[in-house]
């Protein structure tokens, strides 16, 4: 059984590897200048990773920017209300189909009241059918699509956008 926790400064290096290694894929944007700034937002307390580890091994990554620091293209989905914004959710390929996706994108909804959100927000392909089983299994709706041509490279190019209102939750 995984257990899970807040990445250390230390591992940087070896989560970046991770995310090209187990989250290239045909629906997945990855630059490498973007993940770079994903990671300078961490470096600067703009955001936390989570890991699921199996033993000494990760097997799981999930990136989320603090309120603080969501992206301007997001901030039209707020309602002016703090949200965090989940950059990335990678599950190593050996481990996919576990749940531990959804249980990293849950470590986050617990976590995100403490940091002053009231929302969170996600996208993927519009296509991706993997990550949109986790997201449905977490508990996220979609709440927008579009054409994406810079970022989509495949099937339909269209971007989903999907919100997790805290609201709903008893907490």
């Amino acid at each position: 059984m995984p257990n899970y926790r807040k990445a250390i400064a230390e591992e940087i290096d070896v989560l970046k590897s991770f995310i090209f290694k187990h989250g290239l894929n045909p629906w997945n944007y990855l630059p490498k200048d973007g993940i770079d700034k994903t990671f300078s937002l961490l470096a600067n307390n703009h955001g936390e990773a989570l890991v699921a580890c199996e033993g000494e091994s990760i097997i799981g990554l999930a990136i989320f920017f603090y309120p603080s620091a969501l992206p301007e293209n997001f901030q039209q989905y707020t309602d002016s209300e703090p949200a965090v914004y989940i950059a990335e959710v990678v599950v190593h390929g050996d481990y996919s189909g576990r749940g531990i996706g959804s249980k990293l994108l849950n470590k986050i909804i617990t976590k995100a009241p403490d940091i002053g959100a009231s929302k969170l927000l996600l996208d993927r392909h519009e296509e991706n059918a993997a990550s949109a089983g986790m997201m449905r299994k977490a508990g996220f709706a979609e709440i927008s699509t579009f054409i994406d041509l810079e970022r989509r490279h495949s099937g339909s190019r269209k971007t989903k956008v999907l919100s997790f209102e805290l609201d709903s939750l008893d907490l």
